[in-house]
């Protein structure tokens, strides 16, 4: 009874729970950081953001795709020229760009599109036409 009550037991779960701690940092890296490609002439905003969507989609997690321009305050639609997630967290939404968590205002303005609309531009991306806000809303 000596080993439970002089304090060991709460060092043997202490350990415990920094073991099973250190296990589960390789699988929350990446739920909290979704693996996306570096950007290129074939894969942009767009594509990332529909690979980030897909990733918390599988993993039951809610996320919007937004578009906005993040040199602009008070942009129109027309004026979009990139597109990221929010992504629901606890109740709040969290703005992810490029598989990185996001945290300054311009990431939380912009206006919400459709996951189908996100696929078709994303598509119409690999035919050469960039198509993310053609139109003022």
């Amino acid at each position: 009874m000596g080993f439970f009550t002089n304090g060991n037991l709460k060092i043997a779960v202490f350990n415990l729970v920094v073991v099973a701690m250190a296990l589960m940092l390789p699988r929350l890296g990446e739920v909290v950081f979704p693996c996306v490609q570096e950007p290129s002439a074939t894969y942009d905003c767009d594509d990332e953001t529909l690979d980030m969507y897909r990733h918390f989609q599988t993993l039951g997690i809610d996320s919007v795709p937004i578009v906005g321009n993040l040199e602009m305050d008070g942009e129109k639609y027309a004026e979009a020229d990139h597109v990221w997630l929010l992504v629901k967290t606890g109740g709040k939404y969290i703005a992810y760009d490029w598989g990185t968590p996001r945290f300054d205002r311009q990431h939380y303005e912009g206006y919400t599109i459709t996951p189908d609309y996100l696929v078709y531009a994303a598509e119409q991306d690999k035919k050469g036409n960039d198509i993310l806000a053609l139109t003022e809303k």
